[in-house]
């Protein structure tokens, strides 16, 4: 049925999907490590990584009922995961977009984080060279300086609505942008 799972574990992942509730026990330990390195690659965090993977796991666990082709359950699991891990970053990527709006550099990664934190933080200031001009300098303002829309408004002589749009236009495509980054390192 499975062509690299062991029988055992194909049997387990069988009989938890017919119901049989204690088979997980056996999946569970037989995926968890390889899910904790497949996290860790990405997250360079054991914490993170375990946090992760038990995340994956409880989101297996609710989903079982919709496990009806055994034989691509472990695409189903990698999915899973995957989808977990994208979310993990587009929430870095939100605290980073916050971080850039305060006024204080703080990690909140913490040292395991820390390359890839800084990665992502190249990746964001290349992403802003690519912005428009005059949207650059209106995120900027906002952003570095701590203008008010008001305040941009007046000083480049544009309606402040214009400056939230422009503001709102530049955080949507940085998000995109850090995204699909995220997206294909993970894939």
């Amino acid at each position: 049925m499975y062509s690299n799972i062991p029988q055992e574990i194909s049997g387990a992942i069988s009989r938890w999907v017919q119901g049989d509730t204690t088979a997980f026990e056996a999946v569970y330990y037989y995926y968890r490590p390889r899910l904790l390195r497949y996290t860790y690659r990405y997250l360079k965090g054991k914490t993170d990584a375990e946090d992760l993977t038990t995340e994956v796991l409880v989101k297996l666990w609710k989903s079982r009922q919709l496990i009806t082709n055994t034989a691509t359950f472990e695409n189903y699991l990698f999915t899973i995961a995957r989808n977990c891990l994208i979310k993990a970053w587009q929430k870095r990527i939100d605290i980073l977009l916050a971080l850039e709006a305060s006024e204080e550099p703080v990690d909140p990664t913490g040292a395991n984080d820390h390359v890839l934190y800084k990665e992502l933080e190249k990746h964001y200031q290349e992403s802003l060279v690519r912005l428009p001009e005059q949207r650059r300098r209106i995120f900027l303002l906002h952003r570095e300086q701590n203008l008010s829309y008001s305040q941009i408004a007046e000083q480049l002589n544009i309606s402040p609505k214009t400056v939230e749009n422009q503001i709102s236009a530049t955080l949507k495509q940085l998000r995109s942008q850090l995204a699909q980054y995220l997206a294909s390192v993970i894939l």
